[in-house]
């Protein structure tokens, strides 16, 4: 066979990426790019259900004296297509303003300026009397500065809206022994998993890896023996890449694949964990230099397409996907979706057998697809709002009509009755044939906006094409690893270094992955982050922050 690119070449890919690691900055953090919002006219989509909280009782009766609530709605899924201006148009908006007898004005910001627009409203004085908090940091600044409320006098009078949410998304809004905040939207766990060619695995009479061992056999083999039978030497054991600013995961979430191998070994870059109740720091955990070993022999082994270095977005990863020349990747839950079935039989003419297999089982025990994902939206009250009584019970009121009324949930998870879903022996089942029609569902997606009440593991919302998507998923949810002291880690304004430590770790850690810097000067670097990027005083700060937060080593 003809020799495939080998560790040299990827060093010279290194070198390109050392300049963008250098012209880039940030935390990795990105969001999608804000287009023009449609105008959507009004469609026949049946009924409105009548405006009542969960106990039947209708909620405007309570409130009859019409008022005006302002809303930053920061969480919506549907940024690039606003809501309509004109209220007849925007059905949603009419079912919360009749529940509780509001003028709702909702602002939907573009997805790059939800910060800088919050922060130029807040600075004019014009705050919003209900404001989506994206993270918890940005939660936690606005309340220090007096800018929103604790809720911890009020949540008891709206019990439906408490029970909305389990204990552990609760304790996620507590700070400093307050109550900043309500969760925003359920987040959903189990996103990326581990995929695999299993037509290859039956070629080469290969049995699914369970380890990092016989992860790494599959993968040579997958790039030696010519799984897909052409008599070229075209094919790869493993896809994957890195984000454009160095990191190898997103902030609390997971990223093209390195960090699910390091998680073999149960570390991952720039995470705080506890082990045995030990508080441990990953970047220079003895474990991280076993993976980043092993990593290396992967790259050693050629196993691992030298391009990753400049893959640097999901679409970028799921083209290699789509080509057929790959073996192992790791990708969402929802790649085998018969729209994705129909790009890789474009792309390649072919649709593989690609199935999720659980995550490999390290050294020391170790099997995890990703961390839990924390709680980390929110959304809080403004200060000014909470002042006065009657718009605070206004506000919780829509809040709880909103997430715990049942006989609005659909509405709030689905979109327009009729149009998107419809009641078929007392259940919302999906009307298929509109949601096959990109126009129909293109001229709706603005209400994506609205739908911060839907479930998390709601397989209808989802809208699965695929009867097997939900099972990908179930696989991956067994392997969730708890996530109970890194978010709890907030980034400390005085800490100067901060930014050039996390660039000099993602460039380290590059280097000992490709093998420009040996394994051998794991010492060196453990030293150079204590002594010139004072780590130790990170570390402290660190320990502190947890401790404030009831959380001890």
């Amino acid at each position: 066979m003809k020799s495939k690119r080998t560790v040299g070449s990827t060093v010279s890919m290194v070198l390109i990426f050392g300049a963008l690691l250098s012209a880039c900055g940030g935390n990795g953090s990105s969001g999608t790019s804000q287009g023009t919002g449609t105008s959507t006219t009004t469609g026949t989509g049946g009924s409105t259900p009548t405006s009542s909280t969960s106990t039947g009782k209708p909620a405007a009766a309570n409130f009859d004296k019409k008022m005006t609530i302002t809303m930053y709605n920061a969480g919506g899924f549907s940024p690039t297509n606003q809501p309509p201006s004109n209220r007849e148009d925007d059905p949603l908006r009419q079912m919360l303003e009749k529940a509780v007898n509001i003028d709702l004005q909702m602002t939907v910001p573009p997805a790059d300026q939800i910060k800088p627009k919050l922060n130029t409203m807040v600075a004019s004085g014009d705050i919003p009397d209900l404001i989506f908090m994206t993270d918890r940091l940005t939660a936690v600044q606005y309340y220090d500065q007096g800018i929103v409320a604790d809720l911890d006098s009020v949540m008891k009078d709206y019990p439906d809206l408490y029970n909305r949410f389990d204990k552990e998304s609760w304790n996620a809004m507590l700070y400093k022994g307050k109550t900043i905040g309500m969760p925003g939207y359920e987040l959903v766990n189990g996103i990326n998993g581990w995929w695999i060619r299993n037509d290859w695995l039956k070629k080469l009479n290969l049995q699914v890896p369970t380890t990092p061992e016989e992860l790494l056999n599959v993968m040579k083999a997958f790039t030696e023996k010519d799984p897909d039978g052409n008599g070229k030497n075209d094919t790869y054991g493993f896809a994957t890449g890195i984000l454009k600013d160095g990191n190898f995961s997103y902030p609390g979430n997971s990223g093209f694949g390195w960090d699910a191998i390091m998680m073999m070994f149960g570390v991952v870059p720039n995470m705080v964990d506890s082990i045995d109740g030990k508080i441990t720091f990953d970047n220079t955990d003895p474990r991280m230099k076993e993976a980043l070993a092993y990593m290396n022999q992967m790259v050693a082994a050629n196993v691992v397409d030298p391009d990753w270095v400049t893959t640097n977005d999901v679409t970028a990863l799921e083209k290699k996907m789509l080509t057929g020349k790959y073996g192992i990747v790791y990708r969402d839950w929802r790649s085998m979706e018969l729209s994705s079935q129909q790009k890789m039989k474009d792309v390649s003419g072919e649709v593989p057998d690609w199935t999720v297999i659980p995550p490999m089982k390290g050294p020391h025990g170790d099997q995890w697809v990703s961390f839990a994902q924390f709680q980390s939206n929110s959304w809080t009250v403004s200060k000014k709002a909470a002042k006065d009584p009657e718009k605070l019970k206004r506000v919780m009121s829509l809040l709880q009509y909103w997430y715990a009324d049942k006989d609005s949930l659909p509405y709030f998870s689905y979109g327009q009755k009729g149009i998107m879903w419809d009641m078929v022996d007392g259940k919302p089942v999906r009307l298929k044939e509109n949601m096959a029609n990109k126009d129909l569902v293109q001229k709706w997606q603005w209400q994506g906006n609205y739908f911060l009440p839907r479930r998390s593991n709601d397989a209808l919302y989802f809208n699965f094409t695929n009867d097997k998507t939900d099972g990908y998923n179930k696989i991956n949810l067994k392997y969730i690893k708890p996530n109970k002291v890194n978010p709890y880690v907030l980034v400390d304004a005085n800490d100067t270094l901060y930014n050039d430590r996390i660039k000099y770790v993602n460039e380290t850690l590059l280097k000992f992955i490709v093998g420009r810097e040996p394994i051998s000067n794991w010492d060196n670097y453990v030293n150079t982050l204590d002594t010139k990027f004072n780590y130790k005083k990170y570390k402290e700060d660190v320990l502190k922050q947890l401790n404030d937060a009831g959380i001890k080593p």
